[in-house]
């Protein structure tokens, strides 16, 4: 008797299970990127999926396309990414209660002066007040720019930044990614990673 309601039972469970799978799902990370695209309205950044790393990135991020950004500087004026390109861009994530981003700042000043074909600038990667960080500057003299943005709500390419302080990321002359240093650096493995 159980057997006879079951096997129905059985049966229209199973017919429930195939047709659910008959829709078909996107199986790739790109098709699933591609699918969020088309529903997102036009203004929504262009998000591609490198299938090598298997992540999904901004396209302006210097893996998919070359880099683009804009961040204000300690003065309040906008500095691109776009401004430097014909150089090699040296990004350097810091903060100033790091003691080895302070330890490798007189570094890069060194760096910064003897190379005109490279670029470098510093992002603070914390939430600091500007007058704080001009006297931080002003303190270890130095001599590229350095900017601020909201690191609570970091943009796309600055993210991996803050994973861990100091981070340098280095952008080849047309601002595609070419290398990366997690941890202090000095001048001459500044000049190693734009090699």
């Amino acid at each position: 008797m159980i057997q006879k309601i079951l096997n129905p039972l059985l049966m229209t469970c199973a017919l429930l299970a195939i047709s659910a799978c008959t829709e078909q799902q996107p199986t790739s990370l790109t098709e699933q990127a591609a699918d969020v695209a088309a529903s997102q309205p036009a203004a929504t950044p262009v998000v591609e999926v490198d299938p090598a790393e298997g992540d999904i990135h901004p396209a302006n991020d210097g893996i998919s396309a070359p880099l683009s950004f804009a961040l204000m500087d300690l003065d309040g004026n906008e500095v691109k990414a776009e401004d430097f390109r014909g150089k090699w861009l040296v990004l350097n994530y810091w903060a100033t209660w790091c003691a080895p981003c302070r330890d490798e700042i007189p570094e890069l000043v060194t760096f910064q002066d003897n190379h005109d074909n490279v670029q470098v600038l510093g992002i603070a990667y914390e939430d600091a007040e500007v007058s704080k960080l001009k006297n931080f500057a002003a303190d270890f003299s130095v001599n590229y720019p350095l900017l601020t943005m909201d690191v609570y709500n970091p943009p796309g390419f600055a993210e991996e930044g803050g994973l861990g302080l100091p981070t340098t990321i280095v952008y080849d002359p047309q601002g595609m990614r070419h290398d990366k240093h997690m941890g202090p650096i000095d001048e001459a493995g500044l000049i190693e990673l734009i090699q």
